[in-house]
């Protein structure tokens, strides 16, 4: 579905990336771990088109298409999705009307009101968001974890082929916690056929999403990959002794 191939990037010729490859089957969940800094979202923000990302060299391909000079607009309408670590509040527009046209923007399926919200009203239980959400400006004055829960709620409506998760686990309370993950975890019972790379400090979340591949990542660059038996090393020895191999 996804391959990357020798990836770096810079921003402003600065290099943040180097040399990333690696690459993401149908219905796969892949986990970027690595310290602050290491490049775990420059990686996802370059994957999904942000302008400031600058690619040196390498090969992105998501399903047979080129990705490299893809707008992001059109890698959403593949079927790409980006949960964003810290999503920006937009002072004016209503939540309702731009979930609307999202869903109308990736189905070509316009609903009216009511059919729209028993589409939507479902998903909010499911993420622990009151209707009343629907009413408010996106982000505006949303806690740290319905800032979360709201990007969740977005992709369960797109449905994305690959969800590109940046800490969806970061900034919620336990409870929260627990929302987010249950809402993944059955979202992909649902959808199978989803696949997931998902950038993370904590393992608490990987309690309930069982990952296929975890990836390390330091100094710009994966140094390791393997199943989920390299979180355990990790907890137990750290990241430094990473530090020759991403030099």
């Amino acid at each position: 579905m996804l391959s990357i191939q020798n990836l770096s990037v810079s921003i402003d010729t600065k290099l943040i990336l180097k040399h990333c490859s690696l690459s993401v089957k149908v219905g796969q969940i892949h986990v970027l771990m690595g310290p602050n800094g290491s490049g775990k979202s420059s990686l996802v923000y370059t994957l999904m088109g942000h302008p400031a990302y600058q690619i040196d060299q390498g090969i992105m391909s998501f399903e047979d298409h080129d990705l490299t000079t893809m707008p992001t607009h059109e890698r959403s309408l593949k079927g790409m999705y980006l949960s964003m670590q810290q999503p920006c509040s937009i002072t004016g527009l209503q939540v309702l009307p731009m979930l609307q046209e999202l869903y109308a923007a990736h189905t070509n399926t316009r609903l009216n009101n009511d059919e729209f919200m028993l589409k939507i009203n479902p998903l909010l239980k499911q993420v622990g968001l009151a209707e009343s959400i629907l009413y408010r400006c996106v982000n505006d004055n949303f806690s740290g974890g319905e800032r979360k829960r709201f990007e969740l709620l977005q992709m369960m409506l797109l449905k994305p082929k690959l969800a590109l998760l940046d800490e969806i686990d970061s900034g919620v309370d336990i409870d929260g916690l627990k929302l987010i993950a249950q809402g993944l975890q059955d979202y992909q019972k649902q959808n199978p056929q989803t696949s997931m790379i998902i950038v993370t400090h904590y393992r608490r979340i990987l309690q309930y999403l069982q990952p296929d591949v975890v990836h390390i990542m330091k100094n710009g660059t994966i140094v390791d990959q393997g199943d989920a038996t390299l979180i355990d090393i990790i907890e137990h020895k750290g990241y430094e002794q990473y530090e020759k191999r991403s030099e």
